[in-house]
């Protein structure tokens, strides 16, 4: 059956990821994040000794002078998405969702595309920011669905237990 000739009756029903289980997945999948990020920024701070020499960095630290700046952080941000951008859209799994066997699927239960992953990534900041009630909204959602699922048009299902082999 083609994508396109699915309806909501032909959709089998999955079941929605707890958010206890979203939640362990994000501790896991901040952790390789930071490490990302460190690397980004000994990056930087590589390239700036470089261009500035040692002495003169070292001066322009202890006069407060930030060591990012607006295309620094723009890098991180990319470097964010492109981990969960990668992630969803490639396997519907980051490490972390895969370590707790779970999955974000559009509504017909297939990988989001790039244009749902930018939005999934941008409404979860705010999510995630106020307190992280965009996430917690999953709570008293009927479909346990979040902010960024309702925007991107997308869910996090429960992936069953794999059979075991004797």
């Amino acid at each position: 059956m083609e994508a396109s000739n699915l309806t909501p009756a032909h959709i089998p029903a999955l079941t929605p990821a707890p958010v206890w289980r979203r939640a362990a997945a994000m501790l896991y999948d901040s952790l390789l994040i930071l490490a990302l990020l460190f690397v980004a920024g000994f990056l930087n701070l590589f390239i700036q000794i470089q261009v500035f020499g040692d002495e003169q960095l070292k001066t322009m630290t202890e006069e407060g002078y930030n060591l990012g700046g607006p295309f620094f952080y723009a890098a991180l941000m990319v470097i964010v998405y492109g981990f969960f951008g990668l992630f969803w859209t490639r396997s519907g799994q980051t490490p972390g969702m895969q370590a707790w066997r779970i999955k974000v699927v559009n509504n017909d239960n297939h990988l989001i595309s790039p244009r749902q992953s930018i939005i999934r990534f941008l409404i979860a900041i705010p999510s995630l920011s106020l307190a992280g009630i965009g996430f917690l909204w999953a709570v008293i959602d009927q479909q346990r669905r979040s902010w960024q699922d309702l925007a991107s048009s997308s869910r996090v299902i429960l992936l069953e237990k794999p059979a075991k082999t004797t």
